[in-house]
């Protein structure tokens, strides 16, 4: 029988529960039992020592009694009455399950009943030292006995001891069936914890399921601009939890906002900046076209206007591309496309005259992904451009295409200084820069690797990095595998 996995996810998040302690669900699961504990415990053991007051507690009063009343008749008789006398009176009094005795002062049984019934072995070998004044619960034997002892005096002034009165009850059978309910007292006290603590857990979870999709959709819309949205109709989510999600959705709605308004900003100010400085590119480069009559530092200083306008244009391009990826406003035309010529591609024009050496390799001939063949050589020259920047010119750049089931992969080695591992899960953010004090000809402003994971994201793949510091970096693409026959290059 095939088991679902939807069916095994409330398993999965019990496991992954016991190894969190700081789990509210688990805190609070574990506090009501606790007190459930306490509680149910509290009341077991004063029932448990209730039925022992009872059962117990009767048998020492009819030994206390029977005592008494013996040691009124025994001392009516005087002193000069026999052990015969005594014998007899203890034969009278005797019950199957009750042993009697008389001692004198000086350890000398004067009178004693017979064995006690079922009682395996005689009452001599019941300690007699043992035996106090108070009734007590002994051990003997595998049996359990209620011991009492009562001095017997003469009449007169002294007071004289003469002899002392033991007895001794039989209530094994009582205790043991005493014993057995307390036993399943026990068991069925701890078979209720462990109800209560499995239906406390079980009504917890319930309890905290809209916290738990608040979390869920917090994540999905970290990344996101979008509001935040209800988790529930209100009559279903408890009042501390509508306060909450009425908040989250107002800051996320708030934050969307500021963020389209500073996109706007962001893309009329590019769009105005972009196009004055192309005039002024255009002027600069008609002039060094025509400055015959330049002086060298005259054209020196024109080159490097240009060059700065260039590189300015190409932020104000950057950031514009950005923009519109943000808001989705790019358009991507999916289609299957062989990535060793994608990549060929990209390697000549990256390096049209072979000055650097750029090794590919692929374990297939012909690996096909489902991408946009414009924006897909757009990733590889943001990428190849990175390894060739950062590395000696010495050094080789590898390629590797690669596939799996799914996957599409493609590798890009290098051998540059490599990037701090703090910084590595950055890198691919707007504005980040490994180095923010670095110059202008070592880097950029730290949107290409943004662009990169944008368009690659937008294709349904991802972007990694690994990196050693002075060993170089290896920069991981992966695309959905094309299933297409006749693949496009």
């Amino acid at each position: 029988m095939q088991i679902k996995r939807d069916n095994l996810k409330p398993l999965e998040s019990l496991k992954r529960m016991e190894f969190d302690r700081t789990s509210l669900q688990l805190r609070l699961t574990v506090g009501i039992t606790t007190i459930a504990l306490l509680g149910v415990g509290s009341v077991g053991t004063w029932t448990t020592w209730k039925m022992r007051q009872m059962l117990i507690g009767e048998h020492k009063k009819q030994i206390s009694d029977m005592a008494g009343q013996m040691e009124q008749k025994l001392m009516a008789t005087r002193a000069s009455s026999s052990a015969a006398q005594w014998q007899a009176n203890l034969n009278e009094w005797a019950l199957p399950d009750v042993w009697i005795a008389i001692q004198s002062a000086d350890g000398k049984t004067l009178a004693q009943s017979g064995t006690l019934e079922n009682f395996p072995k005689p009452m001599a070998e019941v300690p007699w030292t043992a035996i106090s004044t108070t009734p007590t619960v002994k051990a003997v034997n595998d049996r359990y006995l209620i011991l009492c002892r009562e001095p017997l005096q003469r009449n007169g002034p002294d007071q004289t001891v003469t002899a002392e009165l033991y007895l001794a009850r039989d209530i094994t059978r009582d205790y043991r069936v005493l014993s057995a309910l307390v036993n399943t007292l026990r068991f069925e006290t701890l078979l209720a914890l462990g109800l209560i603590a499995m239906l406390m857990a079980v009504y917890i979870r319930r309890s905290l399921r809209p916290l738990r999709q608040m979390n869920q959709m917090a994540t999905a819309q970290a990344g996101t601009r979008r509001p935040f949205p209800d988790p529930e109709t209100p009559e279903n989510v408890p009042s501390e939890m509508q306060g909450l999600v009425q908040a989250m959705s107002l800051l996320t709605t708030r934050l969307s906002e500021s963020g389209e308004r500073q996109r706007e900003f962001t893309n009329g100010l590019s769009h105005e900046l972009r196009t004055s400085l192309s005039l002024i590119q255009g002027y600069l480069k008609s002039t060094l076209r025509r400055g015959d009559n330049l002086t060298e530092a005259q054209r020196e200083a024109l080159e490097v206007a240009t060059s700065e306008a260039d590189r300015t244009i190409q932020l104000l391009k950057d950031l514009l591309d950005l923009g519109r990826m943000s808001s989705r406003a790019v358009e991507f035309h999916l289609k299957p496309v062989v990535l060793n010529d994608a990549i060929h591609s990209a390697v000549e024009m990256i390096d049209p005259q072979g000055e650097r050496m750029i090794e590919v390799k692929a374990e297939s001939p012909m690996i096909v992904a489902q991408a946009d063949p414009d924006h897909l050589s757009r990733v590889l020259m943001h990428l190849l451009k990175n390894a060739k920047q950062y590395s000696k010119p010495d050094q080789p750049i590898r390629l590797q295409l690669q596939q799996t089931s799914d996957w599409a992969i493609i590798h890009i080695h290098d051998r540059g200084c490599g990037i701090p591992e703090a910084d590595q899960p950055h890198i691919f953010e707007p504005f980040y820069r490994v180095e923010a004090s670095r110059c202008r000809t070592t880097g950029g402003m730290g949107l290409g690797l943004a662009i990169v994971r944008s368009l690659v994201e937008a294709m349904a793949g991802e972007v990694t990095v690994e990196s050693t510091l002075g060993m170089g970096s290896c920069f991981t693409v992966k695309l959905p595998v094309s299933k297409a026959v006749t693949p496009e290059a």
